[in-house]
C-alpha cells in the first residue's frame, strides 16, 4: 500500500479533530462521514474534512484518508487560503473515481480535474491531481493509475518537491503526461516510476529552476521541454536540468519541441547520465512541431548533453531539427553516437563517435 503526503503550506478546532502531542490537529475523513466502501459517494465527507483541516487555526492540521479502505470521490477542489501554516493531506488508503459512464458527475467539472488543490481556480487540460498556486509544497510516494489525462499538473507554483511517484497508464492512452509542470519554478520530481502514453514529464513555458532526477520511464514520449510558442505565444523556460534518467521503449527520450511562429526562448537546459534502452527518438530538438511554413521560431541555447549512452530503435539516435536565423545556438554534445542536424550550431568535446556533423 502506497502512502500519499501532500503538504501545502500557506494556502492560507472542528468535527472530529485529534491534537497530537506536537499540537497538530488530525481531521479523518471517516469522523466527517465518508464510508470507505469503494460504492459509497464520499465527496461530501473529503469536502468537509478540508474544510474542517483548512479553517483549522492550529501550527498545523492534518487531513487523513485511512488505510485499508477505497473511498469513491467525485470531482472535487479542495480551495485555500487556510487558517494553518502548514496543511498535510495523508493518503493511507485508496482514492477511486467515478466511471466514465458517470455522465452527471463529469459534465459538471469546468475545470477539467478529479482532485485539485489550489488558491483559485484555472483552466488548463484535464488533469487527476491539479496543484495550482501552491507554494512550499510536497507530494510524495504517490501512486496514480490509468488517469483520464494528465495524471499530475504543478501550475503557478513554488518550492514544489515532488518524489517516490508511481505513475502508470497504458502506452496506448493519449496525453497522459506523468507530471506536467507549467509558470512554476524551484520544482524537483526525483526518484519515480513513470508509465504513460505521452510524456513522462512535461515542463512548458514558465518553468525555471526544475530538476528531474532518478526517473524511470517507459513506455512514454520521454522527457520533453515543449510544446512551446504556439499560436505565435511567447515562452520562458530556462535552468532546465534532467538527470540519472532511464528510459525505456519510449518513443522519445531527451525531447525540445516547439511550434512554429512561436517566440521567447528555452535556455539553460541540461541531460546528465541518460540511458536508452530501444528509444525510438533518444535525443531530439524539434522546431517543426506541426509543419514547417513558418521560419521564427523560439530561440533554443545553451544545452547540454552529457554521459548519454543506450541503444535506439533507429538508426539516427540524435536528430536536431531547427529553424532557420540561429534559432538554435550554443549545443553541447560528448556522446557516442549517430546523428542528423539542420540548420543548428553544435560544439563537440570529448570522445565523439562516429562523429556528428553540426560544427558551428
Amino acid at each position: 500500500m502506497w502512502t500519499v503526503i501532500v503538504v501545502l503550506a500557506g494556502l492560507a478546532l472542528g468535527c472530529g479533530a485529534v491534537d497530537n502531542a506536537g499540537g497538530e490537529l488530525v481531521f479523518d475523513v471517516v469522523d466527517h462521514g465518508a464510508r470507505g466502501d469503494g460504492i459509497t459517494d464520499d465527496t461530501k465527507a473529503f469536502e468537509a474534512a478540508w474544510t474542517a483541516a483548512c479553517g483549522a487555526k492550529a501550527p498545523s492540521a492534518s487531513m487523513v484518508v485511512p488505510p485499508q479502505r477505497s473511498f469513491l470521490v467525485g470531482p472535487v477542489s479542495f480551495q485555500g487560503p487556510c487558517a494553518s501554516e502548514r496543511i498535510t493531506v495523508q493518503i493511507q488508503g485508496n482514492i477511486v473515481a467515478p466511471p466514465s459512464t458517470a455522465a452527471n458527475t463529469w459534465t459538471s467539472v469546468r475545470n477539467n480535474y478529479w482532485l485539485m488543490f489550489s488558491r483559485d481556480c484555472v483552466q488548463s487540460a484535464p488533469t487527476a491531481l491539479k496543484l495550482v498556486k501552491c507554494n512550499n509544497l510536497e507530494v510524495s510516494q504517490l501512486s496514480s493509475k490509468d488517469s483520464p489525462q494528465m495524471h499530475i499538473a504543478i501550475l503557478e507554483s513554488s518550492g514544489v518537491n515532488v518524489w517516490g511517484l508511481n505513475i502508470t497508464a497504458p502506452g496506448s492512452s493519449p496525453n497522459t503526461d506523468g507530471v506536467h509542470i507549467e509558470q512554476s519554478q524551484n520544482v524537483q520530481v526525483t526518484n519515480s516510476r513513470i508509465c504513460t502514453g505521452d510524456d513522462c514529464i512535461s515542463m512548458s513555458s514558465g518553468s525555471r529552476f526544475v530538476t528531474a532526477d532518478g526517473i524511470e520511464c517507459g513506455p512514454g514520449h520521454g522527457v520533453s521541454i515543449g510544446s512551446l510558442g504556439k499560436n505565435g505565444d511567447t515562452a520562458a523556460v530556462e535552468f532546465i536540468d534532467v538527470k540519472n534518467v532511464h528510459f525505456i521503449n519510449t518513443m522519445n527520450g531527451a525531447r525540445i519541441k516547439t511550434w512554429e511562429g512561436g517566440q521567447g526562448y528555452a535556455k539553460s537546459i541540461s541531460f546528465t547520465n541518460i540511458e536508452f534502452d530501444n528509444v525510438d527518438n533518444p535525443v531530439l530538438i524539434n522546431q517543426f512541431y506541426r509543419d514547417r511554413s513558418v521560419a521564427r521560431a523560439v530561440a533554443i541555447s545553451n544545452v547540454t548533453y552529457s554521459n548519454l549512452k543506450g541503444t535506439s530503435s533507429r538508426t539516427t539516435a540524435v536528430a536536431f531539427d531547427c529553424s532557420d536565423g540561429d534559432s538554435c545556438t550554443d549545443i553541447h554534445v560528448g556522446q557516442q553516437t549517430v546523428a542528423r542536424c539542420r540548420n543548428a550550431q553544435v560544439a563537440i568535446s570529448g570522445s565523439v563517435y562516429p562523429e556528428i556533423p553540426c560544427r558551428s
